[in-house]
């Protein structure tokens, strides 16, 4: 048994499927997070590049659209030339130097993790969130974080529990595939990667995302990202080498 266990490890690259797995399995999962330096491109906003990328929850037509009207009535409010748009309004196809190119991007996030934000983030490009209050509000509401599970990505339909327990007979910790309990949906969404990282931008309300586009230093955000992504690489080379040693030993 020993031998077995060390040359084998559990891992997941986000801190939410690390908790998930743990809930169900009891497992203390390694969170090995994704490095994406495969981009190669940073943060490079241009002048003829002013529109802020607005990358919006997936399938959910119904709330982007109400996302953007409150948004204009908002901008209008301050008087502000700020144009946003969608990401695929700009670009049908993309590569990550457009990306780059912008003061910021936008999220309303559909998932807790996804591939293309490790890359964002990685290219030191200032990133806008809803802050955790207000996206399980509009969880709750909407179900805009559509593949937060199996359930409601795959029927569209959310359930107010999982089909087996957890792991802990006596624990307290809420379900993580109640789509109706805001208690549940706060503690869950608050393992997403980006109420995890450093440096990204959260806004509490439609006017509170304008003032932060107005207010915010995108550069002196970029480049702390940037250091942080630094240290990020090293300690995620360093983890990978103790774990290969472990297995080649």
């Amino acid at each position: 048994n020993m031998f077995v266990f060390h040359r084998n490890l559990v891992a997941a690259n986000n801190l939410y499927d690390a908790e998930y797995i743990r809930y169900f399995t009891g497992i203390n999962t390694t969170v090995l997070p994704s490095i994406c330096a495969y981009t190669n491109t940073v943060y490079n906003p241009l002048p003829s590049h002013r529109e802020y990328i607005l990358i919006p929850s997936r399938d959910n037509s119904h709330f982007n659209q109400l996302f953007f009207k409150k948004l204009k009535r908002s901008l209008e409010k301050y008087n502000s030339s700020i144009n946003v748009r969608s990401l695929r309004d700009l670009y049908p196809f993309y590569n990550y130097s457009n990306l780059a190119h912008h003061p910021a991007i936008i999220h309303l996030p559909y998932q807790v993790s996804t591939m293309s934000l490790f890359e964002q983030y990685t290219m030191n490009i200032p990133l806008v969130f809803p802050s955790l209050k207000l996206l399980t509000k509009w969880h709750l509401k909407y179900g805009i974080v559509s593949e937060r599970t199996w359930d409601r990505s795959l029927t569209g339909q959310g359930k107010n529990h999982s089909l087996i327990p957890s792991y802990y007979s006596n624990s307290s910790i809420s379900d993580p595939n109640n789509e109706f309990d805001y208690s549940s949906i706060y503690y869950w969404l608050k393992y997403a990667d980006f109420y995890q990282w450093p440096y990204i931008i959260y806004f509490d309300s439609v006017d509170d995302l304008v003032s932060k586009l107005l207010h915010t230093n995108f550069t002196s955000i970029s480049q702390q990202m940037s250091e942080y992504n630094l240290r990020k690489r090293q300690q995620v080379l360093a983890q990978w080498r103790i774990i290969l040693d472990r297995i080649r030993s």
